[in-house]
């Protein structure tokens, strides 16, 4: 009988859930629906930053999905908060909108996504951000 493959962020600490931050409701549930159908992963979505910050621990999410335009705090405060904490310092992050401060998201390792979003392009960058996640982990665990 075949062994079912999983990838590595299903078998991690962080449990298999891509928390979504997006204040656009239909965004965010083209966004949940798309996880749900095309990758192996779970998803949560969130409305606004405050919210995220308190829940996102709770979550316990292997990718956060950000959108850079949230009401209250905008992507790159909400991440650089949830960042300070222990617990979601090395959770990958990609943020989301049509016009991103590039340097500012260069500096933080943090991937990119345009909108308006291809939905081929949404699974790859899925897949890259978690995979070069789980690429540096290994090479921390191995290389230190």
């Amino acid at each position: 009988m075949p062994q079912e493959i999983f990838p590595p962020a299903l078998r991690g600490s962080h449990n298999a859930t891509i928390l979504i931050v997006e204040d656009d409701a239909d965004v965010g549930q083209f966004l949940q629906q798309l996880i749900e159908e095309d990758t192996p992963y779970h998803s949560s979505v969130i409305g606004n930053g405050v919210t995220a910050l308190e829940q996102a621990p709770l979550v316990n999410p292997c990718l956060l999905l950000i959108d850079y335009r949230l009401p209250g705090m905008n992507g790159l405060e909400l991440y650089d908060r949830l960042q300070q904490r222990e617990d979601m310092r090395n959770v990958p992050a990609i943020m989301m909108s049509a016009n991103l401060p590039v340097e500012e998201i260069r500096k933080r390792n943090i991937h990119q996504l345009r909108k308006p979003m291809d939905v081929g392009n949404v699974v790859r960058m899925i897949t890259h951000a978690i995979a070069s996640a789980e690429e540096q982990q290994v090479q921390e665990q191995y290389c230190s």
